[in-house]
């Protein structure tokens, strides 16, 4: 649970009592009072759905995910999503807790597994970087990463010291698509069709970084001119109150959408059945 990305060092050096890393009382209290509550909700929201909609057992007909309502399909990526995020921070703090006494070795130092609350990010690029775990962000940015960037150099003509952001993204998200399409394979015994639903989802979910990305530059680079021509202070901001509310219109629809495409793949495993 500490990750492949996580360094064997702490930055925390403020000269102050306390720290930015969670203590085992804050840890303790995160999962009586947060992981758990949401973790119970999930898995009720998992069970339900099943048990009313795709277990076999309740008409002798087996169902698939896409025989679900689309407002239930979305319902229960939902609750598989926060599942898994909750399983993460219970796994993570638990250990975290398991290992605390051996302060000051490395291996106790655990930093915090999230870094921002869900209700604080307003885009897709939030989500990926601040809002989900990011255990194996060394291994997606030596395997996507790099090499994307490198491929996006090679395809432009841009010299090492230019930015290859596109390549850079979709290097990252097509990595993990990979990463998670071969565990998927390994589950549904071999059947690469039923395989692909997380590449589809890593997938598409970078190209959206992408799009809200271009969309976000070309709305800021025209309030931009718009300052300038008017004669304000581009000093004062080019945020507007609006600009979180459309933000969180697009990301969580867009990520619940694309979701399903992992949703139908924990179906078709099975661990949908098992896990109810």
């Amino acid at each position: 649970m500490r990750g492949a990305g996580f360094t064997w060092t702490s930055a925390d050096v403020r000269h102050t009592k306390k720290t930015w890393t969670p203590t085992v009382g804050d840890r303790a209290h995160s999962i009586l009072l947060h992981v758990l509550p949401a973790l119970g909700i999930c898995f009720a929201i998992i069970r339900y759905i099943y048990v009313s909609d795709l277990d076999p057992a309740s008409d002798g007909q087996t169902k698939s995910f896409d025989d679900l309502a689309f407002p239930k399909q979305l319902l229960l990526t939902g609750a598989l999503g926060g599942f898994l995020m909750t399983a993460f921070s219970l796994g993570h703090s638990i250990f975290a807790i398991m290992l605390a006494p051996l302060k000051p070795h490395p291996l106790s130092y655990f930093p915090p597994l999230y870094t921002t609350r869900v209700w604080s990010l307003t885009s897709m690029r939030d989500f990926w970087s601040y809002g989900w775990h990011r255990l194996f962000s060394r291994l997606f940015l030596v395997y996507g990463v790099w090499p994307g960037e490198w491929v996006e150099r090679k395809l432009t003509g841009k010299s090492p010291n230019q930015p290859a952001d596109v390549g850079k993204v979709l290097g990252g998200f097509v990595s993990s698509a990979l990463v998670h399409s071969f565990a998927a394979y390994t589950v549904v015994g071999g059947v690469v069709g039923d395989a692909l639903g997380e590449a589809e989802f890593f997938t598409l979910c970078g190209v959206a970084v992408i799009a809200e990305e271009v969309v976000k530059r070309f709305i800021m680079n025209h309030r931009r001119r718009n300052v300038r021509v008017s004669g304000g202070d581009e000093a004062l901001g080019l945020d507007r109150w609006y600009d979180s509310v459309i933000g969180r219109a697009w990301w969580i629809p867009v990520l619940l959408y694309n979701g399903r495409h992992f949703a139908r793949g924990w179906v078709k495993a099975g661990l949908v059945r098992e896990m109810s």
